[in-house]
């Protein structure tokens, strides 16, 4: 595909394109996928590359547009204008997440520059068809929402990669902390369907919070909030692979009386309820972190039940562990490969009151075991390389597996033994 892709921008430059004049549009929007493959593929500096390039020719194409349409304030021109927001800010941000410190920065303020002033001509385009009383605009109401919350949700995120951004590469700066709640407090105003921030915003917000020493449990209402908003889709993914968060021994007595009430009419809902939630799960790593943020949490609150013995951290630390085993579960479904995965949920039915020792040494052996086959394989493919500086990253690979090892096993002991003191030790 990335071939076809770079032949095609290569017409495109060269003006070879059928019988007709090149156009630039085309070339971005082929840069554009090249970026994308890319990235897909792993090679994030030639993916930047093609991005740039792309931004580049897209600000030139704008400013020849404005040449010839200086005094042209039509609708049509407000239409191509937010169709270069919409592009521009997309590139903007590819080359923001590809970036790093101050370039990631002016690259994210690029981004959310243009999606605001998108968002506006939208808003203002909707809003002027409706005066006119304009029936095609009329017809296509309920999609124009559609994309107006489309591109609410990526205003969202892209102010949730500024805070990010602010706890992590530029924490050092002076006025990071002041900026991250600035840019979180944006992304707050925009509300989901539910009339609670996006999920993003939720999952950003824990995040700073368990970065202030001082503010830490305050993470936990926002992280189980985020949770609540991929919760159907997560148990739904879960049960597949046998991993749910809460037991419910009575549910399936429930779901059998329904079922011979109503003829399975509601259980048939329920199910295509779980598989449009389970369609629209938060991305891969995205739920990786919210599954790291509730473990985290769940140990600040098994500490300060501890010292506390309040009824209610409890119960939050175990509504922590809980949906941090449904998220896990999820990710299991989705992809059993992933050795981190493995481990956190091992660590997650330890983290349990009392320790699901059996279950988490489960799954922490597997992971013991994924992490073995990994180094076994980088050690052979490392005798047969020749080139040094490959070689050289293949034995880096081999010292961070030897890291991982030394986690998991350093776990695995430590559960081995608490199961050794008490075999009696009940399972859920």
């Amino acid at each position: 595909a990335y071939q076809s892709y770079s032949q095609a921008a290569s017409l495109l430059q060269l003006g070879k394109v059928s019988s007709r004049n090149p156009s630039e549009t085309e070339l971005i929007n082929v840069l554009e996928k090249m970026g994308e493959l890319q990235v897909s593929m792993g090679d994030q500096d030639r993916a930047k590359e093609h991005f740039v390039q792309a931004l580049g020719l897209l600000e030139e194409h704008k400013q020849k547009e404005q040449q010839k349409q200086q005094h042209n304030q039509s609708d049509g021109k407000k239409a191509q204008e937010w169709e270069f927001y919409e592009s521009h800010c997309n590139l903007s941000l590819y080359i923001g997440q590809l970036s790093l410190e101050q370039e990631a920065l002016e690259a994210y303020l690029r981004g959310v520059t243009s999606l605001e002033k998108c968002i506006r001509l939208v808003e203002e385009l909707k809003n002027t068809s409706a005066r006119e009383g304009d029936e095609t605009m009329k017809d296509n109401e309920s999609n124009s929402e559609t994309f107006l919350h489309e591109l609410k949700l990526k205003l969202s995120g892209a102010y949730c990669n500024l805070a990010e951004l602010f706890l992590t590469d530029l924490c050092e700066e002076e006025s990071a902390e002041n900026d991250c709640e600035q840019y979180l407090e944006k992304a707050f105003a925009l509300k989901d369907a539910d009339g609670e921030p996006l999920v993003d915003a939720l999952q950003t917000m824990a995040s700073l919070r368990l970065s202030q020493q001082e503010r830490q449990l305050e993470a936990v209402p926002f992280i189980l909030r985020a949770y609540e908003k991929h919760r159907v889709g997560s148990e739904a993914l879960a049960a597949l692979v046998g991993l749910q968060g809460k037991q419910q021994p009575s549910n399936t007595a429930v779901k059998e009386d329904a079922m011979e009430e109503d003829d399975g009419e509601e259980e048939r809902a329920k199910e295509l309820v779980e598989v449009e939630a389970a369609n629209n799960l938060p991305e891969f790593e995205f739920r990786c972190q919210t599954a790291k943020l509730l473990l985290e949490c769940a140990g600040l609150l098994k500490k300060k039940r501890h010292q506390s013995g309040d009824a209610l951290v409890t119960t939050q630390e175990e509504d922590c562990i809980s949906a941090a085993i449904s998220v896990l579960g999820s990710l299991l479904a989705q992809n059993d490969e992933v050795v981190e995965i493995w481990y956190l949920t091992g660590c997650a039915f330890a983290a349990k009151t009392p320790p699901l020792v059996e279950t988490a040494l489960f799954y922490l052996n597997r992971s013991e075991e994924m992490l073995t086959d990994i180094r076994n394989a980088l050690q052979q493919e490392a005798q047969f390389v020749g080139d040094e500086e490959e070689r050289k990253e293949l034995m880096e690979q081999v010292e961070m597996n030897s890291a991982q090892m030394q986690d998991v096993q350093s776990k695995i002991a430590e559960l081995a033994a608490a199961h050794g003191d008490d075999d009696s030790m009940p399972e859920d």
